[in-house]
């Protein structure tokens, strides 16, 4: 049997499968696949994702389209073309699509692709056009220069005859398919007239002569000569590629028409040097940048923004998202109001050109409240509602609502709300007053009490240990019918990455580990594991380093099948950046993207992630800029994007800091502290929601107290915080104890009611600044917020409860100046009557520093309770210093008598 007729029998056979194949799932109700026929021409720049449309026309009708992922590494060749495939879904039956995505020059004027004079088609022309609309020069691919009235083409050489074109056979898809020509006179070389406004411009020319010797091409500018350059042609089998590239450099200060030039070739016929590619672009411009009415900054209300220019002829285009605005952007003619967070970026054109982009951000704060339910200690029943807002500068009073029933006056920024009915919702605002004038009212928020069922986990926020674990819980990734768990550890001098898996989860119950990667001589920190459902395999992602120094900056990205292979997709610094502390966000709909403390961590980047989320394929945005921001982490909450960091100090405690943006790429708030001044004694590290029922999130600080230069016996845990979220503003507070509820996520447990909330303070000693002595007890407590400061100790603060109490729990928040942390040495006594103290505290040897938890074990009522502070201790070098104390708070917990 001969090899074509077995060739065709198979060819037969596999017809015949394919129509039986399509048949059965016809019958089987999935849609049928038609061959792939739809194509769509974009462009991109180089090292940038192109935008693809979401829909596209497939027969008469305009249908969705899902498109395969790609990285930027795709589009790194300029005036090469990539095909990205997609799916459309029209009337049950799935049509492939195509995108022929070009690549081309950035702020490109011209993009003639030579020979395709009309009725040849031009992919390269069209996707020229789909990028830069107006902006593009020319009209169509290309043209025959014919009047003074043509702003370019190709122009006649001779008197005797026209300069002759020929057009080599090929297809649209291919820009070097065609080229122009000369006849056989031995006249001037290919001349082409370009008109360019005021400005600095790169000519890229592509040629694909027929045979191969030396030439000459130049630019002619006011009759003069200049920027002659000399090539050798190179010529393949098809006489199309490999095309000989040919770049010239121009700055013009007027409007003026030039012509690019080029020898005529003396070989079996006098031809030009072929020309199939004119591209211009302009480098820069002599057009003034529009100005904008504000520099951009934080604001409370809407800003009215106006766009002007010099030139009173300049026309100004405006973007509001970050994109990058063209002639094709939104037309300025009036005032813009912006009421949200808006990135205004604008350009002027006139006669002379397109202006360089200028750029502002405006973030336009919404003043909400956030309204948390929590437990007392000892309670049953989630019915108290813990309420916070952000101060204002413009503030000295806040008038707290339920339901519209004024329900508490304060000055600072939290208050609680106790013994509420089970099972209702209530709805919280907050006025805010200046010298008894309001002049805001925040965003509303409901919470709910209730009382929970079922089993809890308690956690004790002090020393990061459960008081009760309830029952034992699956651990890992639940992947098919399996549990995987995986950890990436130190042993000797190798990093060595795991895997175990069990049938339950439970303990005792795993595999013996087994390995699946060892790394010598090397360094790996914030380790993370996260499961992409795409592709059923589980993504590690770290900060990789060499073993010795701090220098090699880069990310670690692999991904594991369970039970099979570790695929490393990055082990360098991502796109060229470096990179120390990272986390990984994954999106509503599967995104990832890596967020990266990069230039020796002054910034953050966003980079896109593929979809396999171990290669960074675009960097997205650099935000918080010279901020020196560490741990970064993102959550979304109702559509809004929260960015959460800590401050590089080392181990100890700093300030967390968050801010909000409804787009990753866009413009973000400034950044905003939240919690309290040493995030309650940690650093923040990472955020996340539990629970079915309720979604509740935490904020995971460490608290390194085992590398403390005074260690702290309970040493390294996390302290969990419990963050809210209202409109953009996010508020987190400390609970003695966190109970984690598979239907409630995480229930807070306060130990006692706020007794000093409010309350007055006296001082034996005068405030060396501002702070009065009761700031300590307004519940403000954040590094910008007021602070009682001493010249001089020791020195007494006394806090009047105005009530009798029994005290379970102190609170303490002192002042930290990086590099200089401070500790407070002191004591904290009761007294029932404010003649009579009893000590409840002896801090005299205290060395830890920013905030403190305190127990009170003494059973006593009291109703005042006395700090007093006898010296403040450099924890460094044990030294005196005054100079950097400060107590933002003192708080008491317990039960009113």
């Amino acid at each position: 049997m001969s090899p074509l007729y077995i060739y065709n029998r198979n060819k037969q056979a596999r017809k015949h499968i394919l129509l039986v194949l399509a048949l059965f799932l016809f019958l089987s109700g999935f849609p049928a696949l038609a061959e792939s026929k739809e194509v769509v021409v974009i462009g991109t720049v180089i090292n940038q994702l192109p935008t693809l449309p979401t829909r596209v026309k497939v027969g008469n009708s305009e249908v969705p389209v899902t498109w395969d992922n790609v990285g930027t590494d795709l589009f790194n060749k300029v005036f090469e073309k990539v095909s990205v495939k997609g799916t459309a879904l029209n009337k049950g039956v799935k049509t492939g699509v195509e995108a022929s995505v070009w690549i081309l020059p950035e702020n490109l004027v011209y993009l003639i692709d030579a020979g395709r004079i009309s009725p040849n088609k031009s992919q390269l022309f069209d996707a020229a056009k789909s990028l830069r609309g107006d902006a593009l020069l020319n009209e169509q691919p290309d043209k025959k220069y014919t009047s003074a009235a043509d702003q370019w083409g190709y122009i006649e050489k001779g008197t005797n005859k026209d300069q002759l074109v020929y057009v080599t056979p090929g297809d649209e898809q291919d820009w070097a398919s065609s080229f122009i020509s000369d006849g056989n006179d031995k006249d001037k070389g290919l001349v082409y007239k370009l008109t360019l406004q005021p400005g600095v411009y790169k000519i890229t020319v592509a040629h694909v002569p027929r045979i191969k010797l030396s030439w000459a091409s130049w630019l002619r500018v006011n009759n003069a000569r200049v920027n002659t350059q000399t090539l050798q042609t190179t010529v393949s089998e098809d006489k199309i590629r490999p095309p000989v590239f040919i770049s010239h450099d121009l700055k013009v200060t007027t409007p003026t028409t030039l012509t690019y030039e080029t020898d005529k070739l003396s070989g079996q016929f006098w031809e030009n040097a072929s020309i199939s590619l004119i591209a211009v672009e302009q480098v820069s411009s002599t057009v003034e940048a529009p100005i904008i009415s504000s520099a951009g900054g934080d604001f409370w209300e809407p800003q009215l923004i106006r766009l002007t220019h010099k030139d009173p002829q300049a026309e100004i285009y405006y973007t509001l998202d970050g994109s990058k605005p063209d002639r094709n952007s939104t037309k300025y003619s009036n005032s813009i109001s912006l009421d949200k967070t808006s990135r205004v970026s604008a350009i002027a054109c006139t006669n002379d050109g397109m202006s360089k982009v200028l750029t502002a951000d405006f973030v336009i704060n919404t003043w909400a409240v956030t309204a948390t339910a929590f437990k007392l200690a000892g309670a049953k029943e989630v019915n108290n509602i813990k309420i916070n807002w952000m101060q204002r500068k413009d503030a000295d009073l806040y008038k707290i609502y339920r339901d519209g029933m004024l329900i508490g006056e304060v000055k600072g920024d939290t208050f609680d709300d106790y013994n509420l009915p089970v099972g209702k919702t209530y709805a919280y605002y907050v006025e805010a007053y200046k010298e008894g004038s309001k002049v805001a009212t925040a965003i509303s928020q409901q919470a709910t009490s209730f009382s929970p069922t079922g089993v809890v986990r308690t956690y004790d926020n002090k020393n990061g240990k459960y008081t009760s674990r309830g029952s034992d819980k699956p651990g890992g990734f639940k992947i098919g019918n399996l549990y995987f768990s995986y950890k990436f550890e130190k042993e000797a001098n190798d990093w060595i990455l795991y895997e175990s898996y069990s049938p339950t989860g439970l303990a005792n119950s795993w595999s013996t580990p087994r390995i699946l990667a060892s790394y010598p001589n090397v360094k790996f920190e914030g380790i993370g594991f996260q499961y992409n459902k795409k592709t059923n395999k589980v993504v590690v992602s770290a900060h990789y380093e060499d073993q010795a120094g701090y220098t090699a900056a880069k990310i670690y990205l692999a991904q594991i099948t369970p039970k099979g292979e570790l695929e490393v997709g990055t082990m360098e610094r991502p796109l060229g950046y470096d990179s120390r502390d990272q986390s990984v966000f994954i999106d509503d709909d599967g995104t990832a993207y890596l967020l990266s403390a990069t230039r020796t961590n002054n910034d953050i980047n966003i980079y896109k992630l593929d979809e396999s989320w171990t290669k960074p394929v675009l960097l997205v945005n650099t935000v918080f800029i010279g901020q020196h921001r560490e741990t970064p982490s993102i959550i979304k909450q109702d559509g809004t994007y929260y960015f959460f960091s800590s401050k590089a100090s080392g181990w100890y405690p700093s300030q967390a800091m968050y801010a909000s943006s409804t787009r990753l790429d866009g413009a973000w708030t400034s950044l905003r502290e939240i919690g309290n001044n040493s995030t309650f004694g940690a650093q923040s590290n990472s955020i996340r929601k539990l629970g079915e029922e309720k979604s509740i999130t935490g904020l995971w600080s460490y608290h390194w107290g085992a590398q403390f230069h005074h260690k702290d016996p309970d040493g390294n845990f996390p302290r969990i915080s419990v963050v809210s979220f209202n409109e953009g503003y996010a508020s987190m507070d400390y609970y003695r104890y966190l109970e984690f509820h598979d239907t409630y996520g995480i229930i807070p447990v306060q130990n006692g009611k706020n007794l000093t909330l409010n309350a007055p303070v006296t001082a034996t000693v005068a405030a060396s600044k501002e702070g009065k002595a009761e700031c300590i007890t307004d519940g403000a407590d954040m590094n910008s917020s007021g602070y009682f400061q001493a010249g001089s100790y020791p020195y007494s603060l006394t806090i009047d409860m105005q009530k009798i109490a029994k005290i379970s729990e102190i609170n303490l928040s002192t002042r930290m100046v990086n590099g200089s942390e401070t500790a407070y040495q002191y004591t904290i006594e009761g007294s029932p009557d404010g003649q009579e103290y009893t000590t409840i505290v002896d801090g005299t040897n205290n060395w830890q520093v920013g905030f403190q938890i305190l127990e009170v074990e003494d059973p006593s009522d009291f109703r005042y309770l006395r700090l007093n502070v006898l010296r403040v201790i450099n924890v460094h070098n044990n030294n005196s210093a005054t100079w950097a104390e400060g107590i933002y708070e003192f708080t008491a917990f317990g039960t009113p008598q």
